[in-house]
């Protein structure tokens, strides 16, 4: 497996927008309720800066006085960037696609998408002006984590996909080439996909959030929901054209692809919805069947594949890191790692948690759902022979009731 490194640009000018048009969606917070810092975008022009946020909740407002929802514009307008091969530009054509995707109603979605571009423009202008050298410092920035993982990801990917299928995995499991998207840091470390086209973006931090989890196996973690998605993508997909993708949260939905311009709808990665409540797990909602990692809305849940390939996978990734002597300590960092990926990755942001037998609400913060992640390890995960078995496993213990622990 190839990666294929581009300082993105675009999806950074999308993200920076974003954040300044609503920043209340941006705002991870700690177990403890903590509103943590964006330690996010700033113009170093104090003027240019305001003038970008103007420009930038002009957008929000265009979208409320169209019906559409921000939050999905937003995810679909990054999906669009993220499933290109290269930095693309952002055009009123791509700004109107995310329009169409998210609901908007095909009058008027042209006038509606060269206004929010126009407003997007500018942005973009006053981001070059202030930082004229922004891509070459998006490729320094990158260097560390690219170095790293050329260091280590590659042994620790194989060794993944070997303990997964019991030593022999599929020939076609890891795709080829995956191009990563390169994204100025606004959440200190974050990171997502489009497995449809085999892309992951990822913060280009400069050194470890944590000494103990270190950001190249984030990235591993992408690759790893990559090569997931695509499996089972290929293995659930009906004559009916009904798609089985994995929810947020590793759960697989089916859902109906429906073209838009030509394009199939794919997973996204860019959901920016945050839990509240000492972060829990969101409730379980099969009619809100989601892409890899994103909010899109999908079909009916499909009974016997809502596996949580996205929780379970998380301490494969560690372990295998572990057994490399790549981390410290007597255990594995599963609820660092957790709280670390789940409150500013997010692929995290809305997990929905079901079993294949009915659908059950989960309250869980952090700690809880780890201690939950760590019992399972121990007890089904490290040797199972059969992995999907063992997700069932999770799910059943993902599924119980809080009050009911321990009866």
């Amino acid at each position: 497996m190839k990666l294929h490194w581009i300082a993105s640009t675009s999806l950074s000018l999308v993200r920076a927008v974003q954040t300044c048009a609503a920043p209340h969606f941006h705002g991870p917070k700690t177990n403890a309720g903590v509103k943590k810092s964006l330690g996010g975008f700033a113009l170093k022009d104090t003027g240019a800066m305001s003038q970008f946020i103007s420009d930038s909740e002009r957008v929000s407002e265009r979208l409320i006085s169209a019906s559409v929802s921000e939050r999905e514009f937003w995810d679909h307008l990054s999906d669009e960037l993220i499933s290109a091969g290269n930095d693309t530009a952002i055009t009123p054509q791509l700004c109107e696609v995310a329009l169409l995707r998210s609901g908007h109603s095909q009058l008027q979605s042209d006038q509606t998408a060269a206004a929010i571009h126009r407003s997007i423009d500018n942005c973009r202008r006053l981001l070059m002006t202030d930082s004229p050298r922004f891509a070459d410092q998006l490729r320094l920035r990158y260097a560390p984590l690219k170095q790293a993982y050329e260091a280590y990801g590659p042994g620790i990917v194989r060794s993944i996909g070997k303990q997964i299928w019991s030593g022999s995995p599929p020939a076609n499991w890891w795709p080829k080439r995956v191009t990563v998207h390169a994204v100025t840091p606004l959440h200190s470390g974050a990171a997502g996909r489009s497995s449809y086209q085999a892309c992951v973006w990822i913060e280009a931090v400069l050194t470890d959030i944590s000494p103990n989890v270190p950001e190249w196996l984030r990235l591993v973690y992408q690759l790893t929901q990559i090569a997931v998605d695509g499996h089972t993508r290929t293995h659930l997909t009906g004559a009916s054209g009904t798609t089985a993708v994995l929810g947020v949260g590793g759960v697989l939905k089916s859902k109906s692809a429906k073209p838009i311009s030509g394009k199939p709808i794919s997973p996204n990665p860019t959901n920016t919805g945050k839990p509240t409540n000492a972060n829990p797990v969101p409730s379980a909602d099969v009619s809100h069947g989601t892409g890899a990692g994103d909010g899109t809305s999908g079909g009916d849940s499909k009974p016997g594949t809502e596996l949580p390939w996205a929780l379970g996978s998380i301490p494969v990734v560690l372990h295998q890191a572990a057994e490399a002597g790549l981390l410290s300590g007597d255990s594995l960092p599963i609820e660092q790692t957790l709280d670390l990926w789940w409150q500013s990755e997010e692929t995290f942001m809305q997990s929905s948690l079901a079993t294949s037998s009915s659908e059950i609400a989960l309250d869980r913060g952090v700690p809880e759902t780890a201690d939950v992640l760590a019992r399972w390890w121990e007890e089904h995960g490290r040797d199972a022979s059969a992995f999907p078995i063992a997700l069932k496993q999770l799910a059943k213990m993902l599924a119980t009731p809080t009050d009911k622990k321990g009866r």
